[in-house]
C-alpha cells in the first residue's frame, strides 16, 4: 500500500489474507492519524448512501482519510448508485477500503476499477494446499514448519485458516528462542479441540470487555478448564502488557518496547498493540485481584466462595 489508489476492493474465501489486509489498512491510518484515524463502517447496518455522504463531506483535516466498510457484499446492486455516484469524483487524499468476504458484486468491482482503484481476490487454499500455507504462514511468524510438521498441524486442528494459524501462534511462542517447529512440538503442543485458550480470555480482560471475557470463561470451563490452572497464564498475560504499557508511557518507541519485552516478534508487536489501548490502573487493578484470588484457592486467605463462583467474581471485579 506504499502509493495508495482511490480505492480497494478486497475480496474472496481467504479470512487470514483479508483480515491481514484490514490489519494493514487499519494501522496505516492509526499510524498516520493516531488512534482512531480508521473510520469504519459495517454494510449490515450502514447503506451505500450513508458511506457516500460520509465520503463526500467537507474536511478541512490536510492528511490521508480512510474509510473501511466491513461486510460490503451484503448490499444490494440497487443499492449502489450513491456509493457509484462518489466513487467516480473520489474526493482528493481519501482512500476508501471495500472488504467483502466471498465473491463481490461485478457492480460495485466495476465502480471500483473506473474510479482508479484495485480490486484484490484471495481464493482460500485448497484443502491439499493447506500444509503448504501453513509452512508459509509459520514463516511470517518467524518460525520454520517442515513439511510433515504442517500435515500434522492441519490433521489435528481441521482446515479452518485462521485456527491454524492461532496454533502457529502458539507454537511460535512456546518454543522460543528456537525458530523451527517438528512433528514431536505439534504432537505435544498443539491442542486437538477447538477449546479456547486462557490467553484468549486475558486479552478479552485486557480489553476490558466484560461479555466476551464471560463467554471464554464459560467455553474454558465446559472444555474441563479449572480456575485454579487459569490464574498463572492470566496474570502472566496481564503483566507482560502491563510492562509494555508502563515502558509506552515513559516515552520508549514502539520497537525499544517490544525488544524489551524479549518476545517473538509476533507476539511482542500484538503486545504493543494492546497496551497503547489499554488503561493502566485496570490492569494493576486485575493483577492484584487474581494475585488475592490466588492466596485463597491455596487457601491462605478467607475464601467463602466456592472456586467457580469466587473466579466469576474476580473476572467481574477485573473488568469493572
Amino acid at each position: 500500500m506504499s502509493s495508495l489508489k482511490p480505492a480497494y476492493l478486497v475480496c474472496g474465501d481467504d479470512d487470514a489474507k483479508i483480515d491481514a489486509w484490514r490489519a494493514r489498512v487499519r494501522r496505516r491510518a492509526e499510524e498516520e492519524r493516531g488512534p482512531g484515524g480508521l473510520e469504519t463502517f459495517e454494510a449490515g447496518s450502514s447503506e451505500p448512501d450513508e458511506v457516500a455522504l460520509s465520503l463526500a463531506a467537507l474536511t478541512f483535516d490536510p492528511g490521508t482519510r480512510y474509510v473501511l466498510v466491513d461486510d460490503a457484499g451484503a448490499w444490494k446492486a440497487s443499492q449502489l448508485g450513491p456509493l457509484e455516484a462518489v466513487l467516480a469524483n473520489m474526493p482528493p487524499e481519501s482512500v476508501l477500503v471495500l472488504v467483502v468476504r466471498g465473491k463481490a458484486l461485478k457492480q460495485l468491482c466495476k465502480a471500483v476499477e473506473k474510479a482508479g482503484g484495485e480490486v484484490r481476490e484471495y481464493a482460500a487454499p485448497k484443502p491439499w494446499e493447506l500444509p503448504k500455507w501453513t509452512s508459509e504462514r509459520g514463516r511470517e511468524l518467524g518460525v520454520e514448519v517442515d513439511g510433515e510438521a504442517a500435515k500434522q498441524l492441519v490433521a489435528l486442528v481441521g482446515a479452518g485458516q485462521q485456527r491454524i494459524s492461532r496454533e502457529l501462534e502458539k507454537l511460535a511462542l512456546a518454543v522460543h528462542p528456537r525458530t523451527h517447529v517438528n512433528s514431536a512440538d505439534v504432537d505435544l503442543l498443539a491442542a486437538r479441540d477447538a477449546s479456547p485458550q486462557a490467553y484468549d480470555l486475558a486479552d478479552a480482560l485486557v480489553a476490558g470487555d466484560l461479555r466476551m471475557t464471560f463467554a471464554l470463561a464459560e467455553q474454558l470451563e465446559a472444555h474441563g478448564e479449572r480456575p485454579g490452572r487459569l490464574i498463572f497464564p492470566l496474570v502472566r498475560r496481564l503483566r507482560e502488557v502491563h510492562r509494555a504499557a508502563t515502558l509506552l508511557d515513559s516515552g520508549m518507541p514502539d520497537a525499544k518496547v517490544g525488544e524489551a519485552l524479549r518476545a517473538p516478534p509476533w507476539l511482542a508487536k500484538k503486545t504493543v498493540a494492546r497496551a497503547k489501548k489499554a488503561d493502566r490502573a485496570a490492569l494493576e487493578r486485575a493483577i492484584c485481584v487474581f494475585a488475592d484470588l490466588e492466596v485463597d484457592l491455596r487457601g491462605g486467605g478467607s475464601l467463602a466462595l466456592d472456586e467457580d463462583t469466587a473466579f466469576s467474581l474476580a473476572l467481574a471485579r477485573s473488568t469493572g
